[in-house]
């Protein structure tokens, strides 16, 4: 066979030269410039407009809420200077009365369609229901129950009236706590009970029984002219005060009772540089202003909730022993600077180990 000579390959397409790589680079480089100097402004002009926007929807926002909050503070101002030139008002139509004699209230013109003691017990409920919280009314309230030719209606009003108010008040203190098991930690019911043979005038003593255990929140004690038992032991929630209490002279005519009690230490005898505890509990101790505040921080109270007088068959009186939350300051009490300074350095350290 012949041989055929080789076909020449066809010539591949040809290097650009180095000059128009280089010309071609700064050409796309003045081209992507010129983009970025047509586009910042008006990118730039955006961004601002934005968060101008922002910035002044923001500072509404914030003026709106200032507004809205200074309103509803002025809203409450008013109503406060409302309500307390209403109480101010009411406070002095109550207490007129209560400081005039009857001879005086005649000449005034006042309306005496009531007797004078009677007069006085509606005075002191509605001062008790609409002031406790500001004022102890307890004196006030003994007097006008004990005047003569006070009626028992009367009394029983007055009597009724301090129960509620001692609802009131007990009611914020026993919301603080409470036990996970369900029990309130800082509440102890107490039912002093008798068999209601001796003379209501008899002054008894009451006992613990010895088979009582009050775990379950309420404890019966047993009260006779001849009692029988030991006194009531009650240890403080954070289980640094052990008190010591002896339920005595109890009368159901004047519904009293005398409490006197004891710090124990931890050998369960008295402390010798803490002073004894003895006051005469009435249904006119209210807890806002009947309390005593023990040598380590902690505040108890007693109080009588409810009388149960069956005659001749049996009595029943039910008191409510109280431990208060370790920051509680009666409102008419005003702070040690010594307790200020403690409750400073709380807020400042919650965690501060050096809290008792």
């Amino acid at each position: 066979m012949a041989d055929f000579p080789d076909k020449p390959e066809p010539p591949g397409p040809a290097s650009p030269p180095a000059g128009s790589i280089s010309a071609g680079w700064r050409a796309n480089a003045r081209f992507a410039a010129d983009i970025v100097n047509t586009l910042a402004v008006p990118l730039l002009t955006i961004a601002a407009t934005v968060v101008g926007l922002y910035a002044t929807n923001s500072l509404k926002q914030r003026e709106i809420a200032i507004a809205t909050e200074s309103n509803r503070q002025a809203l409450r101002n008013q109503r406060e200077e409302s309500e307390t030139n209403l109480r101010s008002a009411m406070f002095r139509e109550l207490v007129g009365p209560l400081l005039q004699s009857e001879t005086e209230q005649v000449k005034a013109g006042a309306d005496t369609d009531l007797p004078r003691s009677q007069r006085l017990a509606l005075l002191a409920e509605l001062l008790a229901l609409n002031f406790h919280e500001h004022f102890e009314l307890g004196p006030l309230l003994r007097y006008v129950d004990t005047l003569p030719g006070q009626t028992e209606e009367a009394r029983a009003r007055l009597r009724s009236t301090s129960r509620r108010v001692i609802s009131r008040q007990l009611a914020p203190l026993l919301s603080t706590a409470a036990a996970k098991d369900g029990r309130h930690p800082s509440f102890l019911e107490i039912s002093l009970n008798s068999d209601g043979t001796e003379a209501a005038e008899t002054l008894l003593s009451c006992a613990v029984p010895a088979a009582a255990n009050s775990a379950s929140g309420s404890l019966t004690l047993n009260c006779s002219s001849t009692a029988q038992g030991s006194p009531l032991r009650i240890v403080s929630p954070d289980g640094k005060d052990n008190l010591q209490v002896n339920v005595r002279a109890v009368s159901w005519a004047a519904q009293t009772v005398g409490i006197y009690a004891v710090l124990l230490d931890a050998n369960g005898e008295s402390q010798a540089l803490a002073p004894p505890i003895e006051f005469t509990l009435s249904p006119y101790s209210f807890p806002f202003s009947d309390n005593t505040l023990l040598p380590g921080g902690n505040r108890f109270g007693i109080y009588l909730t409810r009388i149960d007088d069956i005659p001749g068959v049996a009595r029943i009186m039910r008191l409510s022993f109280v431990w208060f939350p370790k920051d509680f300051v009666p409102p008419r009490e005003r702070p040690f600077d010594l307790d200020v300074h403690e409750l400073t350095q709380d807020v400042a350290d919650p965690g501060r180990k050096d809290k008792p």
